[in-house]
């Protein structure tokens, strides 16, 4: 009979040690969701478009609000600012192609090979 005393013992045990693992895992992911709420937010702009053509660098840029980019390429470097929505804008780079071409946000970096 000890044993089986023993067995039923240890069982609650460990039951009560998995509820309480999962009731420190919800808390956790609460505690964790309360911290973050209402603050991971960004302005995220998208580079829709990026060729070459023969007056030069053809870019456009979305984005939800107004952002300015550094675009730069192996000879050169330019400032865009968009006032949201789609820009788009012709850029002279010269007479050679450039092999890649870096859009610098404040929040983020895009690289575009051409």
């Amino acid at each position: 009979m000890p044993t089986v005393m023993h067995t039923l013992d240890l069982l609650s045990q460990v039951l009560f040690v998995a509820l309480m693992a999962m009731f420190l895992y919800v808390l956790y992911k609460r505690f964790v969701r309360m911290l973050s709420q209402d603050r991971i937010q960004g302005n995220y702009a998208k580079v829709v478009r990026c060729t070459w053509e023969e007056k030069g660098l053809s870019i456009g840029i979305e984005s939800e609000g107004p952002v300015q980019c550094s675009v730069s390429w192996i000879e050169g470097s330019t400032k865009v600012s968009s006032p949201g929505g789609r820009h788009e804008q012709d850029i002279p780079v010269g007479e050679n192609c450039p092999d890649e071409v870096t859009f610098t946000f404040e929040n983020q970096v895009i690289r575009r090979k051409l």
